[in-house]
C-alpha cells in the first residue's frame, strides 16, 4: 500500500495480519446464507430469516441481496447489478464493483452476458437462460401483510 493509492480490503487485512476473505464474507456467514437459501427453496412460501452481517451498504439499500450474491458467486461468474431498474446508479455500480473485485469475477451491464443478476425491485426485461441466477430483492416480501396482519389468519 502506497500513499498514492487508496487502501484495499486486502492491504488493510494484510496490515493487521489477516487474510482477505474470498467474496468479502467469511465462510461461516456464507454457509449460513446458503443454508437459509436451501430452506427457502425447500419450504414454499416460507420466509427464512438469517442474521444480516455488517455490510458496506446501508440496510434497506440491498444489503440482504448483496449477502446472497456474495455467498453464491464464484470466480467464473459474471455479475450484473440492477438497482431500481438502472445498471449505472451509484448503488448498482458500487455493489457490482464490490462483488467483482472481492470475488475476482467478471462484471457486466448486459443481461445476456451475466451468470448472476442481482436486482432490486425490478425483473430484467430480457428472458433469462436456465444457467442464469436471479437474486431478486423486494421492498415488502408480503405486500398483503398490512391487509391481514394476523399470521394465523394469513396462512389459513
Amino acid at each position: 500500500m502506497t500513499l498514492d493509492s487508496p487502501p484495499t480490503v486486502a492491504s488493510l487485512a494484510a496490515s493487521h495480519g489477516r487474510r482477505e476473505a474470498y467474496a468479502y464474507l467469511d465462510e461461516d456467514t456464507k454457509r449460513n446464507v446458503r443454508r437459509a437459501i436451501l430452506k427457502a427453496l425447500a419450504i414454499p412460501g416460507w420466509q427464512v430469516p438469517f442474521a444480516s452481517r455488517e455490510m458496506p451498504v446501508a440496510r434497506g439499500w440491498g444489503s440482504g441481496g448483496l449477502q446472497v450474491t456474495l455467498a453464491l458467486v464464484g470466480p467464473t461468474d459474471t455479475v450484473k447489478v440492477i438497482d431500481q431498474g438502472d445498471d449505472m446508479s451509484v448503488n448498482a455500480v458500487g455493489m457490482r464493483t464490490l462483488i467483482s473485485s472481492s470475488a475476482r469475477c467478471g462484471e457486466t451491464t448486459s443481461t445476456a452476458a451475466a451468470t448472476i443478476i442481482q436486482s432490486r425491485h425490478r425483473i430484467p426485461e430480457t428472458d433469462l437462460r436456465p444457467d442464469q441466477l436471479l437474486v431478486l430483492q423486494v421492498p415488502h416480501p408480503e405486500p398483503l401483510r398490512r391487509v391481514v396482519p394476523d399470521d394465523v389468519a394469513a396462512v389459513a
